[in-house]
C-alpha cells in the first residue's frame, strides 16, 4: 500500500506511522503506481489535485470519497457543486479514468484505531463502470465488518456525499462514529 501527498517525505512519516509495510511517496509517484488510488482530501483541493494526476490516473480505478462540506457554527452542511458531485468532478477531469464513488461515510477514527476489530458499517458504491464498482464492494468487505454494497450510477453520488453532514450531526449529538447499514441485502 502506497500513501501519496504533495510532500513525499510528510506521506513517508504518516507511512511510518501506520507500519505493516506502508510506504509513503509523492502523488504522482503513488497514482503511476497504482492500480486503484483512493483520493480522500480536503474539498477545496480536489479538483487542483486531480488536474495534476490526469495523466498518471489514466485507465486507473480511482475511487473518490470526498465529501464537499462546510462549517460553521451550526455544523456541517453540503456545498454545492456545479458537477453535481466531487466523484462527478472527479470523472470530469479523469475521463480516461474509472471513478468510483465510496467511502463517503466511514468513521477514520474507527479505521485509526489500533483496537477496533471491525466496523460494521456498508460502504455505498456508485459508478458507471460495473467491474470498477464490483471491484470496490469487493475492496470494502476486506475489512472486518463493512460490506460494500452497489448504490447506483456515479450521478447519485450527490446524495450519498451530501448525507455525511447528517452523519456528522448524529455523531456530534451522541458522541458516535455511526456509519449507515443497509437492510434486507444479503
Amino acid at each position: 500500500m502506497i500513501i501519496g501527498s504533495r510532500d513525499a517525505s510528510r506521506a513517508q512519516g504518516i507511512a511510518d506511522e501506520i507500519g505493516f509495510g506502508v510506504v509513503g511517496q509523492s502523488n504522482e509517484d503513488c497514482a503511476t503506481e497504482s492500480d486503484v488510488v483512493i483520493v480522500a482530501v480536503p474539498w477545496d483541493g480536489h479538483a487542483q489535485l486531480l488536474q495534476g494526476l490526469v495523466a498518471q490516473l489514466v485507465g486507473k480505478v480511482v475511487v473518490d470519497c470526498v465529501n464537499p462540506l462546510g462549517f460553521d457554527k451550526q455544523g456541517a452542511f453540503a456545498l454545492p457543486v456545479p458537477e453535481g458531485s466531487a466523484a462527478q468532478q472527479a470523472a470530469a477531469i479523469l475521463t480516461r479514468s474509472r471513478v468510483v464513488g465510496a467511502f463517503h461515510h466511514i468513521s477514520a477514527v474507527l479505521l485509526l484505531d489500533p483496537d477496533v476489530t471491525s466496523i460494521d458499517t456498508d460502504v455505498l458504491v456508485v459508478g458507471d463502470d460495473r467491474e470498477a464498482t464490483d471491484l470496490v464492494q469487493a475492496l470494502a468487505s476486506q475489512i472486518d465488518g463493512m460490506r460494500g454494497i452497489y448504490a447506483g450510477r456515479l450521478r447519485n453520488c450527490g446524495q450519498i456525499e451530501t448525507f455525511t453532514a447528517n452523519l456528522i450531526s448524529i455523531n456530534r449529538r451522541y458522541k458516535a462514529h455511526s456509519g449507515i447499514r443497509v437492510t434486507d441485502v444479503n
